[in-house]
């Protein structure tokens, strides 16, 4: 059985480094939502038919995705005055390509499972000053040659299938990205907070055109054997 459509995904998204702390200080982390959207096409087999409890698939996403990250800082000495400061956004773009094996334990219609590699291409790169108060902000200089042009990362998730009939179908899953490789070029960071590795955490929804190759009118259908499955 094949499934094609178009997924959506809204996320907190942080670009780690290894220079910042989560305990605050002179530099922290701000709260930053990222965005995707883009195609899937999956297909799935088992040695039961479509209609057996179990079914098994290889999933692959073409998706545009854009990933934030907000750092505020407090410059100067001593004890920090939270009236002095600086807060600015790196703004990235990729091309994100992740290739998943995906489960669903319970037939077309309940849970939903998926991991897999990712392969993504930078697309656009720059920094952007939000806000600064009682201070001179040092905005560091990047663009698309600051960046590695291709990183990886694993994606895994697990969520809900729903079948609205035999051809269409809506999931939706928790899905966590993290970037097995680093972002920046080594020595192209014009100050020492750099991000490093890519780390994200939200909702992708994911509405689909089924493909059957079984013949329906064969069989009794995906309601009766998620009734059955409820039953046991």
């Amino acid at each position: 059985m094949y499934q094609l459509g178009g997924n959506v995904s809204y996320f907190a998204s942080q670009l780690l480094s290894n220079t910042m702390r989560y305990d605050g200080g002179d530099s922290t982390y701000i709260f930053t939502g990222g965005k995707s959207a883009g195609l899937t096409a999956a297909l799935y087999f088992d040695k039961g038919g479509y209609y057996s409890k179990k079914v098994f698939g290889i999933k692959l996403e073409t998706n545009y995705c854009q990933v934030d990250q907000s750092y505020k800082f407090f410059p100067g000495q001593g004890i920090i005055d939270p009236d002095v400061f600086y807060r600015y956004r790196i703004k990235l773009s990729y091309i994100d390509i992740p290739l998943m094996f995906t489960m669903c334990p319970t037939h077309h219609q309940g849970l939903t499972f998926e991991v897999g590699p990712q392969i993504s291409f930078l697309n656009k790169a720059k920094t952007v000053l939000e806000e600064y108060k009682n201070t001179s902000p040092i905005i560091p200089l990047v663009n698309t040659h600051t960046f590695n042009p291709i990183t990886f990362g694993i994606v895994a998730g697990a969520g809900l299938y729903y079948s609205f009939t035999e051809t269409f179908a809506l999931t939706t899953t928790f899905r966590a990205l993290y970037g097995v490789s680093s972002l920046i070029k080594s020595g192209h960071s014009s100050t020492s907070i750099s991000p490093d590795r890519r780390l994200s955490l939200g909702i992708t929804a994911q509405f689909v055109y089924k493909i059957n190759k079984y013949d329906a009118q064969k069989n009794r259908g995906y309601k009766y054997y998620a009734r059955k499955n409820l039953r046991k």
